[in-house]
């Protein structure tokens, strides 16, 4: 077994298609980073120039308007039971109010993290598919069984040599993305946001979670690739895999998730997320009858979907995708 995973390690680095598929991983990783830097710069001299020209033109509102505001605000106050609402009623603009939005690590570091997630899984069962398919699409496949007939032995080394190929890919996106990223947000001074959104309580998004994060980005990674490489046994071609993942997404993730809200929690970009940012949130319209009103009211209900709902469905669909794989490939005629 040990020569066999040897070999198929070998032929994964051998195949210029791989290199170009990490190649461009790593390279989409610098997204992240690049956009850290030009989102946390300080704003320019011309930034506040143009700001204080908003500013000098800015004609405040007739007091007559200003009273119905402050009218409606003390309403809705009342009818809210919430002193704190607040309508600008009076609000006098400031150079501040106009300047480029400026992004901090403690508070959008973690979207910039988190966003990359699915795509280093789309590239990553790219990777695997490629690496089984293309041995069915040239016929190599057949070759290689008459020098090891052990089908199941044949499909184990294959799924091994994936998680040995693509491991260093997903490592080194995650690091160049993380350590990136945090190093952009750094190098303009903007690591702690001095104004932090009302609610966003405790010390917002750290290097530890994001290299959290990135461990668990980094295991999506790979299960995605030994993901593909099923499929690359089942399908047997590796345009046959992306028109499936295509169909997939158009159909079951996205007209499915609006015929059936309610199937969001199994749903694959949902547990995705779940995995990826330590639990995640979706929310579910109802809507009913109201006496009151006499018409249709809608209340939002919040759902939360764990970390580990999201790894046992995606640990769940990686091990039934290779069973199914085996069952195939063992029972199916190669040419």
């Amino acid at each position: 077994m040990s020569r066999l995973v040897t070999t198929e390690v070998a032929r994964w680095f051998a195949r210029t298609m791989l290199w170009l598929v990490s190649a461009a991983t790593v390279a989409l990783m610098v997204l992240g980073p690049l956009g850290a830097y030009n989102g946390s710069r300080e704003a320019s001299a011309a930034d506040r120039a143009l700001a204080q020209q908003q500013v000098d033109a800015y004609e405040p509102p007739a007091q007559e308007d200003v009273d119905a505001c402050l009218a409606d605000e003390a309403r809705e106050r009342e009818a809210q039971g919430d002193p704190t609402i607040e309508f600008q009623c009076e609000w006098t603009p400031t150079v501040e109010d106009f300047l480029p939005w400026r992004q901090y690590w403690d508070t959008e570091g973690a979207s910039i993290v988190w966003g990359v997630a699915s795509f280093l899984a789309l590239a990553a069962l790219l990777a695997g598919a490629s690496f089984v398919a293309a041995e069915f699409s040239t016929g190599a496949i057949g070759n290689w069984l008459t020098f090891a007939p052990r089908r199941g032995r044949v499909l184990a080394s294959k799924l091994v040599a994936t998680v040995v190929g693509f491991a260093p890919t997903a490592v080194l996106a995650v690091t160049l993305l993380v350590g990136g990223t945090w190093g952009a947000f750094a190098a303009h001074d903007a690591l702690h946001n001095p104004n932090p959104p009302q609610g966003s309580g405790g010390s917002g998004f750290t290097l530890a979670d994001a290299a959290a994060a990135g461990g668990r980005i980094a295991v999506l990674g790979v299960a995605f690739a030994v993901l593909g490489a099923a499929l690359g046994f089942l399908l047997r071609h590796t345009a046959a895999v992306l028109g499936a993942v295509l169909a997939w997404g158009v159909v079951v993730e996205g007209i499915g998730a609006g015929l059936a809200p309610r199937a969001r929690p199994w749903l694959l970009q949902t547990n995705i997320d779940a995995w990826v940012r330590d639990g995640t949130q979706w929310y579910e319209d109802v809507c009913g009858f109201d006496a009151e009103t006499g018409g249709q009211s809608c209340t939002s209900i919040t759902h939360t979907v764990s970390a580990g709902h999201g790894a046992a469905v995606l640990g769940g669909l990686v091990l039934v995708v290779v069973v199914l794989a085996a069952v195939v490939f063992r029972r199916r005629d190669v040419s």
